[in-house]
């Protein structure tokens, strides 16, 4: 694992300037930073040493080719024994010695081949040069880039603080970016919050020669389901085979059990796999709504693990939403985005370099209700109501936060994105043959999934020198999933139905048939009198120095705080937390959108 950035084309870029682009990202791999240069090109690493620690260093070489890695190959073993059969010999045993042979057989086609997570850059010199960039097929991995205003030179990197290194950053906010963050808790891409970077998509291939740029994107091959084998058992087989692959490391291993379905039964996997596993849990000092630790406990108990409980005290949340903001790629309102950031923090401290997480289950199987309801609405708003739920704030509320100035903007450009979007999603189900709830979830998986949660996850666990692994993100997992008919997902009142199946063998059933609640910050009861985040909120939004002022209407965010402190409310403090992290993000890099 670890950071990556470069260019290609133009003038050559200063050696130190490289070196601080560099820097910038040294948190995601502090083990060892490497740089190659040519004739209008560079490739740098920042490394991470997770696997083949003693010969895993970068730029990989092979001839006229010169590669760069952020990610894991867990089938490389596989593929270093196909490679080594054809005659080709390694020198070292790291992942990443198998990508440039493989690139070299099978062309742009080798990212088909790999089963893993990564960002790569390739500068391929032979016939006519250029550089190409890869991104796996569910987006874990990020990478930004932009090319040069005379359209020269394209410049990337792991991370958009250091990709602001660069000599000709265009560093103009988006207007659009604070509404599309508003209409989906994030930055949606490719698109981000400068108008001149995008971010690769999922599956993406980019091709620069210095003068034209080439963007495709693949999908992964549709899998046939054995129908004389249940779902839940080929997803059992599938998970424990990927897990086998995923505590293969050259340094310690652990997982995150927050207490829920998905990473108490990735816990349960890992502890069949290998003796007493550590594990870890966030909670917070006092007594707070939806405290899960009790079920993390639980989970730990029964697997055998050695288990790890991560305290925070909201006392200091003031501190460390300062430290957490600096690391976020771009403002995401996700409050457990925090949590994760002080648990990654305690893993890292504990001496581990990778951790295994539940992401993803939910949104290849359906478990979220909301999925559920919108299937099952046929009303004729059915979209707009969807659109909402993955909305920090409506049009209605929005139509009272924004300037009039900022709102006739948005008209004159086509209006709010959360109306633009629920208008595309209502044209996919239409056109789509997958059904209306399949639908919902690929578009999750494309669309939204890539850009609030998995660059949180990402951006998170990199800034403290920790790999996420995410198995329910493998193309084994995903293409079954893919695979499994909408019936099979959610069955009568249960979602997510082949996970709870799978996880009923090895999981109490407490925990099995406990309500589902979401792995996050309770903020509505800590925006209150007397607690540091009400302190910080009020001192923030309501003093002389805010950010978004051509934007954010004064006297709404006043009433809006008037109402938390009054009668606390779940929308209420979710604005004002979303407007707080908004705010902290210009501020932590002195910008003004």
């Amino acid at each position: 694992m670890c950071r990556i950035y470069g260019s290609f084309g133009g003038e050559p870029i200063a050696p130190d300037v490289l070196h601080t682009v560099g820097e910038a990202q040294r948190h995601g791999g502090p083990d060892a930073r490497t740089l190659r240069t040519g004739d209008g090109w560079a490739l740098g690493n920042n490394r991470l040493a997770v696997q083949g620690i003693a010969h895993g260093r970068q730029p990989y070489v092979l001839g006229d080719m010169t590669c760069v890695f952020n990610g894991e190959i867990y089938n490389h073993r596989e593929l270093r024994t196909e490679l080594a059969a054809q005659g080709h010999r390694f020198k070292g045993d790291c992942d990443g010695d198998v990508l440039l042979p493989l690139y070299e057989r099978y062309g742009d086609a080798f990212v088909r081949r790999l089963e893993g997570m990564f960002a790569l850059a390739i500068v391929d010199r032979r016939d006519e040069p250029c550089l190409k960039l890869f991104t796996d097929h569910a987006g874990m991995k990020s990478l930004y880039y932009y090319v040069s205003a005379d359209g020269r030179r394209l410049c990337f990197a792991s991370e958009p603080a250091a990709l602001a290194r660069f000599p000709d950053f265009p560093d103009a906010i988006d207007p659009s970016a604070v509404d599309r963050y508003f209409g989906g808790r994030a930055i949606w891409g490719p698109d981000t919050v400068y108008t001149g970077v995008r971010t690769l998509p999922p599956g993406s291939v980019l091709r620069f020669d210095g003068s034209q740029l080439d963007f495709e994107q693949h999908q992964l091959d549709a899998l046939a389901v054995d129908e004389s084998v249940s779902v839940a058992d080929l997803l059992d087989r599938t998970l424990r085979h990927e897990l086998t692959r995923m505590l293969d490391a050259d340094v310690p291993v652990c997982v995150i059990t927050s207490g829920g379905l998905d990473s108490s039964y990735l816990t349960a996997l890992a502890a069949a796999t290998v003796p007493r596993p550590h594990s870890f849990t966030i909670a917070y000092r006092g007594d707070w709504p939806g405290d899960e630790r009790h079920f993390a406990r639980e989970v730990a108990a029964h697997c055998g693990t050695r288990h790890h409980e991560v305290v925070l005290d909201p006392a200091d949340f003031p501190d460390l939403i300062d430290r957490f903001v600096r690391h976020l790629d771009q403002p995401n309102n996700a409050p457990h985005g925090l949590s994760t950031f002080a648990l990654f923090e305690a893993v890292h401290d504990a001496g581990f370099k990778v951790a295994l997480t539940g992401d993803g289950a939910d949104e290849l199987f359906g478990g979220y209700a909301r999925y559920v309801k919108a299937a099952r609405d046929d009303g004729t708003n059915w979209h707009r109501a969807y659109q909402d739920t993955m909305a920090a704030a409506g049009p209605a509320t929005l139509a009272r936060l924004y300037t009039p100035e900022y709102l006739a903007q948005l008209r004159a450009s086509g209006g709010h994105f959360g109306d633009a979007n629920g208008d595309e999603l209502r044209q996919r189900v239409r056109g789509d043959r997958h059904g209306k709830l399949e639908t919902l979830l690929r578009y999750d998986q494309t669309e939204r999934f890539p850009y609030y949660i998995l660059r949180r996850v990402d951006h998170l666990s990199m800034a403290h020198a920790v790999e996420a692994r995410i198995p329910f993100l493998q193309p084994s997992v995903m293409r079954l999933a893919h695979a499994v008919p909408p019936a099979l997902k959610v069955v009568g009142e249960t979602v997510k139905a082949p996970v709870a199946e799978a996880a009923r063998r090895r999981l109490p059933r407490s925990v099995l048939d406990r309500p589902k609640q979401p792995f996050t910050l309770p903020v509505t009861a800590m925006i209150k009198p007397g607690e540091a985040l009400y302190d910080l909120i009020g001192d923030t939004l309501l003093g002389p120095r805010t950010r978004c002022g051509a934007y954010i209407r004064r006297d709404t965010v006043r009433e809006l705080f008037r109402m938390q402190t009054e009668r606390p409310d779940a929308h209420a403090a979710e604005v004002l937390w979303s407007l707080l992290i908004l705010e902290a993000w210009f501020a932590t890099r002195n910008l003004r959108p």
